[in-house]
């Protein structure tokens, strides 16, 4: 049976400092006695993030997230309760003590580690036979005649696999890892898991963001085959989370709010080899949702540097559209002079791949100018053409300043009366908009805070100072209260009372519903009661009182009403049904 993490251990956890944990997900700024950021858990750019300096919670004014520090790490690393105390304990050198004494808590599955020590030991592995061996010279100078340094080599941690496809499983086993634990490593192929998928190519690890090797990828340098290989997905390795180059970048992106988003490994490593250090790339796979969601944070301009093919083209322009959804403003940068960062810095130098950086067009002007390079003769068929293509990237803008001025912008690029343009617009408009309202009706997920009535606001007042629970604990009993949600919370803090968990940590861990954490961390991120608050909660206390007195002076005035004198002892119940009404009157006239 699991034993029980202790009070000690939650109680030195609730004193951490949360915003040091949450700095790693969000920038958080100090404006007087609070910290202020955008929203980890949706995207937003003006900050309504808070934490109140000393109270170590958190809570979003925008979607209401609130909570503790272990709150917090659970929902972002989608961790349990008791794997996310153990993990801050760690980051915080907090000794994990269990009740009743040590406890050995049962062996997890740790599969994910074990592989992710695999691929950290095959990259180094690739990189020593890339750097120190005879058979991976041909690889170093196609590398560095591509125009990379060994600095960047090093950093980066490039590597090459033997031509010989059996050589790695049978170096592997050598090092004790068994046959099976290799077939299920994404390592091999799964038709013939003795000969492994990548074999006298150039490799290149790929980093999570804390810079461990999770997957690799394999560029072809001679003989037939695809041009790039890439790792399968695998538990600890999500293509569609994962950005190239992110562990470099993260501390340069979240100095500057701005990202580069490249197309492969090269065009990020030449970047930053030029010292533009805040380039990325996505993995095998079109930009997604789920790699703009870890950027969105901490930037507030992404530049796009993709191919100016066909493909780059159309990746381009789903890319503007997925950031502009989330309100972030959009530059493309225009490769002239070579077909790719690194060409241009082979060609002309790291100063003037800053320049072309430094020349990023508006997306608007740059979706603009391509229309017009598609459609040139501005006939009326082409002018409805250029538009329906158009009036998507106008949908994605959050202002509606901005939308105006776009298709204005539309309209003199087209020779088209602007009335003409944003009629059309509307039109679409209106239809959107009737279909987000059905989905709403059917639906939609919208979030309801709870109404606060004079109980419930006197219950938070104490939860914002715990101070004041002796008052309410001497004064009120759980009877007193008529609101069932404020009958829940005093009996929570009873409990937490009783079980020497009182504390603010402790009353959200008793909340099983998430809307009363929030409305919980939502008052006292708002400190609405911070004022004056003995003398609300001394008010208040009387108020609910008296407001119990006369339910329960109503209720006996029923009970005498409708009592009936049928033995002798019912004489004495109503003797005792008045002297209660005349007691109870006594109270409220004091």
């Amino acid at each position: 049976m699991a034993g029980r993490i202790s009070k000690q251990t939650i109680d030195a956890l609730a004193d951490c400092d949360i915003v040091s944990v949450v700095n790693d997900y969000t920038r958080m700024e100090k404006k007087g006695g609070s910290w202020w950021g955008c929203c980890p858990f949706h995207h937003e750019k003006t900050a309504s993030f808070h934490i109140e300096e000393g109270k170590n919670l958190y809570y979003c004014f925008g979607c209401h997230a609130g909570g503790d520090i272990v709150k917090f790490y659970m929902e972002m690393e989608k961790v349990s309760y008791v794997d996310s105390i153990v993990a801050l304990a760690k980051r915080f050198n907090i000794e994990v003590v269990y009740e009743n004494g040590s406890y050995i808590p049962e062996q997890k599955d740790n599969t994910k580690e074990l592989y992710i020590d695999l691929y950290n030991r095959t990259a180094s592995m690739f990189h020593y036979l890339l750097t120190q061996t005879p058979q991976g010279k041909p690889a170093l100078e196609y590398i560095t005649g591509r125009g990379l340094t060994m600095e960047t080599i090093q950093k980066f941690k490039l590597g090459f696999s033997p031509d010989d496809r059996r050589w790695l499983k049978n170096f592997l086993i050598s090092k004790n890892f068994s046959p099976e634990f290799l077939s299920k490593s994404g390592l091999f192929s799964t038709k013939f898991p003795d000969i492994t998928i990548f074999a006298g190519r150039l490799m290149f690890p790929i980093f999570d963001k804390n810079g461990e090797a999770v997957a690799l990828g394999g560029r072809l340098l001679k003989g037939e085959g695809p041009k790039y290989i890439n790792s399968p997905e695998m538990p600890h390795y999500k293509k569609r989370e994962t950005l190239y180059a992110y562990n470099f970048a993260k501390k340069a992106i979240r100095e500057r709010k701005e990202v580069i988003l490249c197309e492969g490994y090269m065009d990020a490593i030449a970047y930053h080899q030029c010292g533009i250090d805040y380039a990325v790339a996505p993995l095998g796979t079109a930009f997604t949702e789920g790699q703009l969601k870890m950027l969105a944070p901490f930037v507030n301009t992404v530049l796009l540097s993709f191919d100016s093919d066909g493909a780059g083209q159309a990746a381009t322009y789903k890319a503007i559209i997925l950031c502009r959804s989330l309100d972030l403003s959009v530059k493309i940068i225009q490769l002239k002079g070579g077909k790719d960062p690194a060409e241009i810095m082979i060609n002309f130098g790291a100063d003037t791949l800053t320049k072309v950086v430094e020349g990023a067009i508006l997306d608007n002007d740059f979706l603009l100018s391509k229309l017009l390079e598609k459609y040139p003769k501005k006939t009326p068929e082409d002018k409805v053409k250029a538009a329906l293509e158009f009036f998507p990237y106008v949908d994605s803008l959050s202002s509606d300043i901005q939308k105006d001025s776009t298709l204005e912008q539309f309209a003199q690029a087209f020779n088209t009366k602007l009335e003409a343009v944003k009629r059309d617009f509307v039109n679409r408009e209106q239809a959107r908009s009737r279909l987000e309202q059905k989905k709403t009706v059917n639906g939609a997920p919208v979030i309801q805070e709870i109404k606060l009535n004079a109980e419930l606001r006197t219950i938070l007042a104490v939860i914002s100072n715990l101070e004041q629970f002796n008052l309410l604990h001497e004064q009120l009993t759980v009877n007193d209260f008529e609101d069932p949600l404020a009958r829940q919370l005093f009996i929570i803090l009873e409990e937490c009372f009783r079980d020497q968990e009182f504390s603010i940590s402790g009353i959200l861990n008793h909340c099983a519903e998430e809307e009363v954490q929030r409305m919980i961390t939502r008052v006292i991120a708002s400190r609405e009661f911070e004022e004056n608050n003995l003398q609300y909660v001394q008010e208040s206390i009387r108020l609910i009182k008296r407001n119990s007195l006369e339910r329960q002076r109503d209720r006996l005035m029923l009970k005498i009403r409708d009592f009936k004198i049928v033995t002798p002892d019912d004489q004495n119940t109503l003797t005792k049904f008045l002297s209660e009404k005349m007691e109870i009157d006594k109270k409220l006239q004091e």
